[in-house]
Parts: C-alpha cells; structure tokens; sequence
C-alpha cells in the first residue's frame, strides 16, 4: 500500500531529477558526463581534415598529436544539436571542432568553458526568434551557444582561401566572449590585443585603408568583435596577403591567438605554446 510518506519521497525524487536535468544542459555539466566516450580519430577522419584545413599536414608531428587530441575532447565534449533533415552530421562535427582547435591551437584555454556549451545546427539558413531575423549563423552568449546553417558552413570550405568561413567567424564570437570574462594572463594579452586594434582604428587613415583594400569583409567594419572574428577568417586563410599588406595588424592577432598559421611558433622565438 503507498503511504503519503511514500508520494513525497517519490515527488522529491523527481524534483531532484529534474533540477539534475536543468543543471546538466543548462549551466554545463554536459561536458562531465562519465559515459562520453571519446573515440581517437580514425584515418578516414585524419584525410577529412587534411581536406578541408591545408594548415593540418603541415603541422609537426607532435602539434598535430595536440590538435587532434582537442579535437577528440572538443567533439565529444560539446553538445552537439542538429535541427531538421542535416546531413553528414558526423563530419560537420569534425569540422567544427577542428575550426574551433585550430583557432585556439596556440592557447591553453581552447575548451570555452564560460562561452560555449552548445552547438546548432540548421539545413541552412534559419528564423532566429530571439533577432526575429533569418541568420546563416550567429553566436548567442547568453545561452553560450553557437549556431550555424550546414550548407554555409560546406561553402566556407569549398573554397579555402576566399576569407569567408562561417566556423571560424562564429567560434571567434564564441573566444571573444570568453577572455573578456577571464582574468588569466592570456585573457588580459587577448584583451590588449583587442584594444591595440581599436587604437589602429582611431589612427589617422588606418580605418580607410582597410576600407580601401578591399582585403577584409565590408561587414567586418560593423564593429570592434565583427572585424575581430573577420580578421581571424582572413589570418586562417590567407596569411600570407594578410601579412604582407597589414604586417602590424597581422602581429596583433599572432600575439591574441599565439599560433601563427603561416610560420609555426616553434620557429619564432619568444612564443609560447598552450598545452
């Protein structure tokens, strides 16, 4: 016979439950899930990558241990939600993870704990209700999510070196948001970074030349995080032309990143490498 005693006791049990639930997806223990496996990358998954990123196989043997390394916790660590009919949803999680570790590559912080618990993943291009807008992709802090349309994120990796990768673009947001809120030491050089490239703004013609250029995306100039995360689009992809036409602008994000994607920092002295 169920006594009162007994529904209160059942009733607290799923309230705890409950509350667990809330805690897990919301607040981001989901990356603490004992039962997460996280499978090693196979060979199929190793060329996937050296398809799509031509940095990969030039990386030394005992950097790309590292990258794909993050990439397997990354992968396996982040939630991962997909929306309506997306195909090839295990490479998009390949992808994505791997944008995410390279960005961060040279950075002991590239798990984004305080800035990214979620990835989305629409078909293509989405009704967002909190803008009321249709979005390719966009970052949203509040919910420490990131959210991407698939068929945008395949066309930033048609074409390598066009400077247009939503990945890199949106994870960017994702970083920004992340060593704003830090006081780590490599928080407070990201955050000096942020303000150098603000006093080349103010600088007298330096705005107008980027304009004139035509190098970076016209939306880059929307504001101080747009040209951020369009400057990492383009440092990715063509480090070579970035460094040649804006050498100062282009040390600047070396020294946010502490990676270099034309010259490997262990051949640069002076830069250190996150673990």
């Amino acid at each position: 016979m169920v006594t009162e005693h007994d529904i209160k006791i059942l009733a607290l049990f799923f309230l705890c439950v409950q509350a667990l639930y809330i805690l897990y997806y919301t607040i981001g223990l989901y990356h603490l899930n004992p039962f997460i496996k996280k499978k090693p990358l196979s060979p199929s998954e190793q060329q996937l990558l050296a398809d799509n990123f031509p940095i990969y196989t030039k990386l030394p043997i005992d950097l790309r241990e590292k990258c794909d390394k993050r990439i397997v916790w990354f992968r396996s660590r982040k939630r991962f939600v997909f929306y309506g009919k997306v195909e090839r949803r295990k490479e998009l999680k390949l992808l994505l993870s791997a944008s995410a570790v390279l960005m961060t590559l040279g950075l002991k912080n590239y798990k984004m704990m305080r800035s990214l618990l979620r990835i989305v993943v629409y078909p293509s291009k989405y009704y967002s209700r909190i803008n009321r807008k249709h979005h390719l992709g966009e970052y949203n802090p509040r919910f420490k999510t990131v959210i991407f349309s698939a068929d945008t994120i395949w066309e930033g990796f048609r074409i390598s070196d066009d400077n247009v990768n939503l990945a890199l673009h949106e994870f960017a947001h994702a970083l920004s948001f992340e060593m704003i809120r830090k006081n780590s030491w490599e928080a407070r050089k990201f955050r000096v970074g942020l303000k150098k490239i603000k006093e080349l703004f103010l600088r007298e013609g330096y705005a107008q030349r980027l304009a004139d250029s035509k190098y970076f995306r016209e939306y880059g100039m929307t504001n101080l995080q747009e040209f951020f995360s369009v400057a990492v689009e383009n440092y990715a992809e063509t480090p070579q032309i970035f460094l040649a036409e804006f050498p100062e602008l282009y040390a600047v994000i070396q020294k946010m990143l502490g990676f270099d994607f034309q010259v490997f920092p262990e051949h640069r002295s002076g830069v250190a490498m996150g673990t």
